[in-house]
């Protein structure tokens, strides 16, 4: 039997006997010779030895000796074009980011099914030729997403690494980041894109009204319901269901979503028949969902049920240049929908779209653009025709000049001046007002300040956005029952 070829040889760094031996088994078809190694130090004596006529190494991170990055360091200083696949059970967006900032080529996350693990051995395996490198290198879009910052590449690693799993992913993410998107990425990305995908936002919903939404109802199951409707659930039978602001959903209906999820079971609202369907989940929020879990909001098992692949969503101002980017799609986008003949940006206005924190995140980039495609005329983006607040620096100096401002107006208020005695602070009993006073007072300014943008506003007062319109609605409540 003649010898193998050095193209296909495969180094497998597995420290787990049994999966190393089903992951060697899942590559047998692409008839590969895989040495199994267990821990970082047999990695580097194996490569010192063999290292020429390896054509791959397959790399776990979490090895009993090393880190796998430790692993891949000291491979890329020997051997920068030898194509690495990182894989690891504790994947997140940091470990993704920080494996390919040392070189990795690609990202799993375990348990890995047995296609995708053969697709991407598969295509590190494939030689590139130069133009197929280079336009690699210049890809700026992924299902819906544009931009290929390191933080963004990682995004797209897990989405591939994830979408044909059956598995949940749960994103987070700040408000316009983007969590929908990538919601729409997974569904198309996995071998349910043939079936739809199914959004269901359970903060926009009334209380009383998501169940019905979630599950459907038959005709007469409550006032109003005049006929038989399907539910979210059923319309997602074979595709996806994607439960946007996941924490806002009642503690009740949370409980009923555990035992649909445990058993893919349910029942319309006002009927006994129980019905099956195969949905794929995925889940979203803009919360911290371990904090909503301590504060008593959200089901630790039902955390635990939907908390199986994380994925977080970095913020433009994580992304670098990826702002650039999606401003000049976004310009034409708009600029041919509004008949305009916009093309690029000046320098001066690039630089100030990269030098603002962007707290409204991309919604907000999308404001800006559109604000400056309808309201002005030409060819190139100049600074006069930027917005207020982007002319400035940052949305933080807005926040400091806005907090030294209301700082000033509060300190004048209980200071008496006299010009040859120091401030006296004169506090009375009188003086003092509720505290939910002073902090409607200081959301109503924020939001005035920021022309009515709620998600600015809660960008500048550092909290989300859901926040600000609950409390908003609240008082609103208050105001109509007084």
């Amino acid at each position: 039997m003649p010898a193998l070829s050095p193209s296909k040889r495969v180094l497998m760094v597995e420290d787990t006997a049994s999966v190393a031996a089903l992951y060697k088994s899942y590559l047998n078809p692409l008839d590969v010779d895989v040495t199994i190694v267990g821990t970082g130090q047999d990695a580097m004596t194996f490569f010192e030895r063999e290292g020429e006529q390896l054509a791959l190494i397959i790399l776990d991170l979490r090895l009993p000796d090393m880190s796998g990055i430790d692993v891949l360091a000291q491979v890329r200083a020997v051997a920068p074009a030898l194509p690495v696949i990182i894989m690891t059970a504790h994947g997140s967006i940091d470990a993704a980011v920080d494996a390919m900032r040392h070189g990795a080529n690609d990202f799993l996350i375990k348990p890995c099914e047995a296609d995708q693990l053969r697709v991407t051995v598969n295509k590190s395996l494939k030689p590139k030729s130069n133009n197929q490198t280079k336009a690699t290198r210049q890809e700026s879009e992924y299902h819906g997403f544009i931009g290929r910052s390191l933080p963004m590449q990682a995004v797209y690693r897990v989405i591939e690494s994830a979408a044909p799993s059956k598995a949940t992913v749960f994103i987070t993410g700040e408000s316009g980041t983007g969590k929908e998107v990538c919601a729409e990425a997974i569904h198309a990305a996995s071998t349910r894109n043939n079936k739809p995908i199914v959004a269901l936002n359970c903060a926009a919903i009334p209380k009383d009204l998501i169940e019905s939404e979630l599950f459907g109802h038959v005709r007469g199951a409550f006032t109003g319901a005049a006929s038989e409707r399907e539910g979210a659930a059923e319309m997602a039978n074979g595709g996806t269901l994607f439960l946007d602001e996941i924490c806002e959903m009642d503690l009740d209906l949370q409980s009923k979503l555990l035992r649909f999820i445990q058993t893919g079971s349910f029942q319309k609202v006002g009927s006994s028949q129980v019905k099956t369907v195969d949905v794929r989940f995925v889940c979203a929020t803009n919360r911290d969902p371990w904090l909503q879990v301590q504060q008593g909001k959200f089901r630790e098992d039902l955390y635990y049920r939907l908390h199986v692949i994380p994925l977080e969503l970095p913020p433009p101002r994580e992304r670098g240049d990826d702002v650039i980017a999606i401003a000049n799609a976004l310009l034409a986008v708009f600029s041919a929908e509004e008949g305009k003949d916009f093309c690029r940006f000046s320098d001066e206005v690039a630089d100030q779209l990269l030098r603002y924190d962007w707290p409204g995140n991309v919604r907000q980039l999308q404001n800006v653009i559109r604000n400056i495609v309808v309201l002005q005329n030409g060819k190139e983006v100049s600074k006069e025709m930027l917005p207020s607040p982007v002319t400035r620096v940052s949305g933080a100096e807005i926040a400091s000049t806005d907090v030294n401002a209301r700082s000033e107006a509060a300190t004048s208020s209980f200071v008496t001046r006299s010009s040859s005695e120091p401030e006296v602070l004169s506090v009375t009993k009188a003086d003092i007002e509720p505290l939910w006073k002073t902090e409607k007072r200081a959301i109503e300014v924020a939001i005035d300040a920021c022309n009515g943008n709620i998600p600015q506003a809660a960008g500048l007062l550092e909290v989300s956005p859901s926040t600000l319109y609950r409390k908003l609605q609240a008082w609103q409540k208050t105001a109509a029952n007084e």
